[in-house]
């Protein structure tokens, strides 16, 4: 079942408690600001329901999310990831990408740069072009997780 969680101009937060997992669809780019506050909001959302769903996973269509400037950039390697993987235990993070190869850049450069560093967290991380691929993407590491 779709649980709606909030829904603002900038992003559409759901749960879907059936796989599960936290997603998030943004609408458009928000400031800078609004992006890093609407990530912690997301990520305090997680960290809640992560209680329930041991085998939460994190989902986010970014394809309508355009250009993220430089300093979003920066903040994604240096603050972000941290949170994300080591604070809050992420280890499933899937990303739907668009058909911009500019505004994917970052998302891309993310996946790259978080597989290197938080591997000794056992973090697994995908980008696909549509919720289809992520669901079953997502579905296939959550079964391996509970094999180990």
């Amino acid at each position: 079942m779709i649980i709606g969680i909030f829904d603002n101009e900038f992003v559409t937060c759901q749960l879907d408690d059936s796989l599960p997992v936290l997603m998030h669809r943004w609408k458009q780019a928000p400031p800078s600001e609004e992006f890093e506050f609407t990530l912690k909001r997301i990520l305090d959302e997680y960290k809640i329901r992560v209680k329930t769903y041991p085998n939460l996973a994190w989902l986010v269509d970014a394809a309508l999310l355009g250009e993220l400037d430089e300093e979003v950039e920066k903040w994604l390697v240096e603050v972000w990831e941290r949170m994300l993987f080591e604070d809050a235990g992420v280890r499933i993070h899937a990303v739907i990408l668009g058909q911009s190869i500019y505004a994917d850049y970052p998302m891309e450069k993310f996946k790259q740069d978080a597989e290197a560093k938080f591997e000794k967290f056992n973090v697994h991380l995908g980008v696909f072009s549509n919720q289809r691929e992520a669901y079953e993407w997502i579905h296939q590491q959550q079964l391996l997780k509970q094999n180990l």
